[in-house]
């Protein structure tokens, strides 16, 4: 996320967060975690799921739209209704040059980030070669993660891998499948001694609620 699109973010949670708003945030907040998992407050990835519940109810749900009316300059609405038009995806992370690029499994698009997106630059240590989990926004100069991206564990790589290509056969709706693979993710986090191989076993991906 660059500086001038996180200045833009932190206002519309701000304001989601007030009347009369913040009754219909908590609802969508709570129902994605409802549906994806929630961490002990204390567990190290807690803050990351709670970010992604927080951007899923600015952009699936909607709040994003509603607030952009309520900004007065005309410079923070374009950003803000950036937020409305963004990519959710699963990508795996590349560099063309000295320019990080993200490949979204899901659907085959590439994009280019831009060189102040922060997600971008701390792609390295544990992160490295794990897939991430997000929603990317165009700028004029490349695209940008929002907040709420989370790393899947990198040993669950080749299990995500099937999982895609599982749900592809049967036709499954792309953000039934992002918040399926957030459960299996909550189920690699949560339960000791489990492999990637059972968090991430077909049969988890049946379940379609959305």
């Amino acid at each position: 996320m660059t500086p001038v699109l996180s200045a833009v973010y932190d206002e519309l949670l701000q304001r989601a967060n007030g009347q009369p708003h913040a009754g219909l945030a908590r609802v969508l907040v709570r129902r994605f975690l409802e549906r994806t998992g929630t961490l002990p407050p204390d567990h190290p990835q807690a803050q990351f799921r709670h970010a992604a519940a927080w951007e899923d109810a600015l952009c699936r749900g909607g709040l994003a739209a509603q607030l952009v009316g309520e900004l007065d300059d005309e410079a923070e609405r374009n950003l803000a209704l950036l937020l409305t038009r963004s990519h959710r995806g699963i990508f795996r992370f590349d560099t063309l040059g000295t320019r990080h690029v993200v490949h979204d499994l899901w659907s085959g698009a590439w994009f280019i980030l831009v060189a102040r997106d922060d997600i971008g630059r701390a792609v390295s240590g544990d992160n490295l070669g794990s897939l991430c989990q997000g929603r990317v926004v165009g700028a004029a100069d490349g695209c940008a993660f929002l907040p709420g991206a989370i790393f899947h564990d990198a040993g669950a790589t080749e299990c995500i891998e099937v999982v895609l290509k599982k749900a592809e056969e049967i036709g499954m709706e792309a953000d039934a499948l992002f918040d399926a693979l957030l459960r299996m993710d909550h189920t690699l986090r949560t339960m000791s001694r489990v492999r990637a191989a059972y968090a991430y076993r077909l049969e988890a991906i049946e379940r379609h609620d959305t």
